[in-house]
């Protein structure tokens, strides 16, 4: 690609939000600084083989994932962006959700989209090995990383909810800022410059880092919060609340356990022993809600089945369901948005595997609902 180290090119795609602030993105992830501070070899990907786009919504036809969400931010390969999903090579495509994931964003891709990717042409594999047998002085990665972020942000990016956005206007006075300063500085000398360390890695309040926030949210949301401990729910327990973030808590308790119906599982293709224990997810809310103005019993409405784990973890209709239904209050919506903003505020995500081991539980816990529940009613199936 013809373009320079800062270049700019129109964007197409930008969001709402980018579009008032400056009509432009960077297509690349380099800035003036990485030749005299990164590695040649890292310095040459950011350049020359990684670019930066803003998705359309239409990268991931599942609508899952980060991909199906319009103006979030993406890295893809140069070379094989034409192509078909199906014929990229593995890490061809990602979406980091913080700055702080782009080092490793490049990292995957260093080690296993370059060498598989047919589209690159070899002469630039052959200078990518070149420069990454060079002699160059060592960083600790912790530095390297923390200096891809900061270059993200000089570049525009903000991180949200949602994942990166360009959503403030690039640093172009021709200095770098003092906090990436500080990063180049405390790099190359930790000891003498060990004062910038609070600067570079600001401390954190645990409970942030937890995404517990009922300590600085609204007296509403903190009022939620409080309810869902106190009251009752199906699929979570008590001493769940210290080890899952307060929007997930809060979104899992406006749902009730429901049996599939007929017209269910005839769409599913599915057989109703298959069902004998496992429990769908039915918003409590429209459970209780009267029927509607047609008459009858609008099962459908608010429920939701999963047929394996991994359907379970990618069930991001729940939630859109949760903020739409005009069933759910008020003040449970205000509440999911507040927690969802406070977490975009404080940079702060799931940690990597919590996710995965609270969705483990609620699986184990959907899966034999209703043999416990045969358990304690002494053999008796209810259906």
């Amino acid at each position: 690609p013809n373009q320079l180290q800062n270049g700019i090119v129109p964007n197409v795609t930008r969001s709402d939000v980018a579009r008032a602030i400056f009509s432009a993105h960077p297509t690349r992830l380099s800035i003036a600084t990485d030749q005299q501070f990164l590695h040649p070899a890292h310095n040459f990907l950011r350049n020359q083989c990684i670019e930066v786009f803003v998705s359309d919504g239409k990268f991931n036809s599942k609508k899952r994932g980060r991909g199906s969400k319009c103006n979030v931010v993406g890295l893809r390969c140069v070379y094989c962006r034409h192509v078909s999903r199906q014929e990229r090579a593995n890490q061809a495509v990602s979406f980091p959700s913080k700055t702080a994931y782009i080092y490793e964003s490049l990292r995957n891709f260093q080690r296993s989209h370059f060498d598989a990717c047919d589209h690159i042409p070899n002469h630039i594999k052959t200078t990518y090995k070149g420069l990454a047998q060079q002699n160059h002085r060592h960083i600790q990665a912790k530095f390297v990383k923390v200096y891809m972020a900061e270059a993200a942000r000089e570049i525009g990016m903000v991180e949200t909810s949602n994942g990166l956005i360009f959503g403030a206007p690039p640093n172009t006075n021709g200095m770098p800022s003092k906090k990436l300063l500080a990063i180049m500085k405390i790099a190359d000398n930790p000891i003498a410059y060990v004062h910038l360390k609070d600067v570079i890695f600001p401390k954190v309040d645990d409970r942030i880092k937890n995404l517990k926030f009922s300590h600085i949210a609204s007296e509403k949301t903190r009022q939620v919060i409080e309810n869902c401990r106190l009251g009752e729910a199906a699929f979570l327990d008590p001493s769940d609340f210290p080890t899952v973030s307060d929007y997930r808590y809060v979104l899992y308790h406006q749902f009730v356990p429901c049996r599939p119906s007929v017209v269910a599982l005839r769409r599913r293709k599915t057989k109703p022993e298959q069902w004998d224990t496992l429990s769908g997810l039915r918003c409590k809310h429209c459970a209780a809600a009267p029927p509607g103005p047609g008459g009858g019993c609008q099962l459908e409405r608010g429920v939701y089945f999963f047929l394996d784990p991994e359907s379970l973890h990618d069930s991001y209709g729940i939630a859109d369901h949760i903020m739409s239904c005009e069933n759910v209050p008020s003040e449970i919506k205000g509440a999911l948005t507040e927690l969802q903003r406070l977490a975009g505020e404080h940079g702060v995500t799931t940690k990597r595997g919590e996710k995965q081991r609270f969705m483990k539980t609620m699986w184990e816990r959907l899966a034999n609902y209703y043999r416990i529940q045969q358990v304690q009613n002494n053999g008796l199936l209810e259906f």
